[in-house]
């Protein structure tokens, strides 16, 4: 399948990003884009920007390119970036088979581009859930992966941590249900946040630090998590919340910096802490005031700590 070297750009870019539209990127920040076959044939669509050392950038589970927009900004400058979607998020559609959801798939078609675009040792950097398919992708692959970026991530069932306790475990198992047996109903409900825009309002009180983020950046992770499909949050959320890898995390060599969002509701800076426990060769970066989406807070200072990491690590 021929690569094919486009102007435009298909990334969801930051309120504060530093380019627009008119851009011509096949100039200094070449980009080129597509879609590929996963690992089962199952569409999945991938973004390249820039020369250089790769970096491939996973986001979060029902999140976007927006998760690491301004990482990609900065670093394009120096680096390959190469970041993809997800089967179901944005513009990898849904795959014909529901039971490919999950965290496994992810990292089988995190492979899959890599081997389309050549790419033999990366630094994987992993926001969220994508902390997750950062951490097996080196568990499996570990001859691929140079360095490893792990923002506010977690180890294990993310739903025992969310909101300081475990009461939500039982709502989702509720609402999966309610989503198999019931999906109209859902879809249903589900569309009523593209006119109320209260998923918005929700997630800028607690995913983001309201004083620090562009509202804008909230807004449209508000709008995309309405436009994504629930089936796709519910079986990818069912999957997500049985991770564990504090069995084998261990095992996990590769150099490893992970940033900790010291106000993070989401995933709170304890689970952080169990990653660094766990993982013997990582260091921690501690963000202070820093939200579960710190890489939209604070991104300068989050883009200065990545930096001296991978210059600290010759990369």
């Amino acid at each position: 399948m021929e690569k094919k070297d486009l102007s435009g750009h298909p990334r969801t870019r930051g309120a504060r990003s530093s380019f627009n539209e008119e851009s011509n990127w096949s100039g200094d920040y070449p980009i080129s884009f597509g879609s590929i076959p996963g690992f089962d044939g199952s569409p999945i669509f991938y973004c390249v920007e820039g020369k250089g050392k790769p970096l491939v950038f996973a986001y979060g589970v029902a999140c976007s390119s927006l998760h690491w927009t301004y990482q990609i900004d900065y670093f394009r400058k120096n680096y390959q970036c190469i970041w993809f979607d997800y089967r179901g998020h944005r513009r990898s559609p849904i795959p014909s088979n529901l039971e490919t959801l999950t965290i496994d798939s992810c990292v089988k078609d995190l492979k899959s581009v890599l081997d389309f675009l050549d790419v033999k040792e990366a630094t994987i950097l992993g926001h969220s859930m994508g902390v997750s398919v950062a951490m097996e992708f080196a568990h499996r692959f570990p001859e691929m992966v140079k360095l490893l970026v792990l923002a506010n991530g977690t180890p294990r069932k993310p739903l025992e941590t969310l909101l300081g306790g475990n009461f939500l475990q039982p709502a989702f198992g509720l609402l999966s249900k309610f989503q198999k047996e019931k999906p109209d109903w859902v879809e249903a409900g589900w569309k009523l946040q593209e006119k109320t825009k209260w998923i918005a309002q929700v997630l800028g009180n607690l995913g983001f630090n309201s004083h620090l983020v562009h509202p804008s950046d909230i807004f449209t992770y508000g709008r995309q998590m309405a436009e994504l499909p629930p089936v796709v949050l519910t079986r990818m959320m069912d999957d997500y919340q049985h991770f564990d890898a504090t069995s084998w995390l261990h095992e996990v060599k590769v150099k490893t910096l992970i940033l900790s969002g010291e106000s993070d509701q989401i995933t709170p800076p304890k689970t952080q802490d169990l990653i660094h426990q766990l993982m013997h060769n990582s260091e921690m970066a501690k963000v202070q005031h820093g939200s579960h989406c710190c890489t939209l807070d604070m991104p300068d200072y989050v883009n200065l700590l990545i930096e001296r990491f991978l210059l600290q690590n010759k990369y």
